[in-house]
């Protein structure tokens, strides 16, 4: 298990070149929706990062981190195929 440092420092999004803590960062200061508060994150308007930041964005509205969730969201970003074997179990 990383620890939350670990998480934190991690690349939300390649585009972007923002870690995990920029982007609670900026979602925490800005009262946008998300679609157009990830594009302050992302810089980009690419769907790579989706999941991830979608999960962070709900934490921080609730103001509530689980970090063990974030980083199995980016693990799976990063192995495609877990990603499409998750989006099936899921059913989306």
């Amino acid at each position: 298990m990383p620890t939350q440092e670990d998480v934190l420092s991690m690349e939300i999004c390649e585009c972007g070149g923002k870690s995990v803590a920029d982007a609670i960062k900026i979602f925490q200061e800005t009262d946008l929706p998300y679609k157009k508060a990830k594009k302050l994150v992302t810089e980009c308007d690419k769907n790579c990062c989706r999941a991830a930041l979608i999960r962070i964005f709900d934490m921080t509205y609730f103001g509530k981190f689980d970090y063990d969730e974030i980083d199995r969201l980016i693990q799976l970003r990063n192995d495609k195929l877990g990603e499409i074997l998750e989006r099936m179990k899921s059913g989306r």
